[in-house]
């Protein structure tokens, strides 16, 4: 298996090709995740982990469309991004992005009202929201992984999330 780590830093997957802006890294691809496309070739990949990136990039669209373009046909990538109601999302002044559990639907031919901004198709597997620690222990982390949209519009500022965690299957892009 194949695996890609975009924005591995110095914490790259065992075995994985790392894919980073610093030189300083453990990347064995020093490129600017913001210009497109990435100098990676189509289908290469059976995996793809983002993990603490897409919040920095310019622009997720483009960067989603560069995940599926070097992703092979039912490949996955493994998302982690910052929840909209974390306070690590606003503590560091480099993140441009915060997440919903339903940011990715916007790639989904089953969900999103907005497919006409990306030909690449993703089908959402997983989207799992991790809280901080005493609202784990509380149990209120299982009610809002259970009622994830309840949450987020009704609790998620009373009781806030740390991080979203996605799982996402390439599926075949549409043409235009």
């Amino acid at each position: 298996m194949k695996i890609l780590d975009v924005g591995c830093g110095n914490v790259k997957i065992a075995g994985a090709v790392g894919i980073d802006v610093s030189p300083a890294t453990q990347a064995d691809v020093v490129h600017d995740l913001n210009r497109i496309p990435w100098p990676l070739a189509a289908g290469e990949f059976d995996r793809v982990n983002c993990q603490d990136v897409l919040e920095h990039l310019d622009d997720v669209i483009a960067a989603m469309e560069e995940i599926h373009r070097v992703l092979k046909p039912g490949g996955a990538v493994t998302i982690r991004v910052p929840h909209f109601s974390s306070v690590q999302a606003f503590t560091d002044i480099t993140h441009k992005h915060f997440f919903s559990t339903q940011s990715f639907d916007y790639f989904s031919p089953t969900a999103s009202l907005f497919l006409h901004y990306s030909t690449a198709r993703f089908a959402v597997e997983i989207a799992r929201l991790t809280l901080w620690r005493p609202y784990r222990f509380l149990g209120i982390e299982f009610l809002a992984n259970a009622f994830p949209l309840r949450y987020e519009k009704m609790f998620a500022f009373v009781f806030p999330a740390q991080f979203i965690e996605f799982r996402l299957k390439a599926l075949p892009a549409e043409r235009r």
